[in-house]
């Protein structure tokens, strides 16, 4: 009798414990499948906000292409300090964009500011500054790029002078071309302007 007492609440315990386990893995589900739907939702709102745009240089057999997302202006404080809530504090991170990290991608080797870029598809970043910013190329492409890069996946970072020009850029531009003989990338948002100069090897 004791036997069969034990045996029947093992079994009833087991009911319990599978609903448990059932109803957690619905939950998880759902969490799971609106977390997906949210995500989505938010990227395409934030791809509306700053649409993705893909420019493209050629010259000789040479192709330079990139690939970003171009946030408005919208009466904001672009770049500044951070105690005047500027949207992008000097001397923190930039993916250069939104969305997505802005990606530089090339079928022969380049060197800027001295460093060898060999051929291939890489990620973009900036630490803008108030009379100049650090770039940085880094080996991983394909990242969300509101997060920092792994810093040690650097090729290299360099500097270069801010300009700041009288015309507003309402919306972040990029430029690729060969100005007075030399081939440029050009970024450009509300008054500051960078250019990055390059050589074909």
């Amino acid at each position: 009798m004791f036997n069969f007492i034990q045996k029947g609440y093992f079994v009833e315990n087991l009911k319990q414990m599978n609903k448990v386990i059932r109803n957690a893995l619905i939950v998880a589900i759902v969490l799971a499948i609106a977390a997906f739907v949210a995500s989505r939702y938010i990227k395409k709102d934030t791809q509306r906000l700053s649409p993705q745009a893909t420019i493209t240089f050629n010259d000789s057999g040479f192709v330079m292409k990139m690939v970003y997302c171009r946030p408005y202006k919208k009466g904001r404080l672009i770049f500044g300090p951070a105690e005047k809530e500027a949207l992008q504090p000097f001397g923190q991170y930039w993916r250069l964009g939104a969305n997505e990290a802005t990606t530089l991608e090339i079928n022969k080797g380049i060197s800027i500011e001295g460093h060898q870029l060999p051929a291939g598809r890489y990620s973009v970043y900036a630490v803008p500054g108030e009379e100049e910013w650090e770039f940085g190329i880094n080996k991983v492409a394909d990242r969300w790029g509101l997060n920092e890069p792994d810093y040690s996946q650097d090729l290299f970072t360099f500097k270069l002078p801010v300009i700041y020009t009288e015309e507003n850029q309402e919306q972040f531009t990029i430029i690729i071309g060969e100005i007075d003989d030399e081939y440029q990338i050009q970024f450009w948002w509300d008054t500051s302007r960078i250019t990055v100069p390059f050589k074909i090897n």
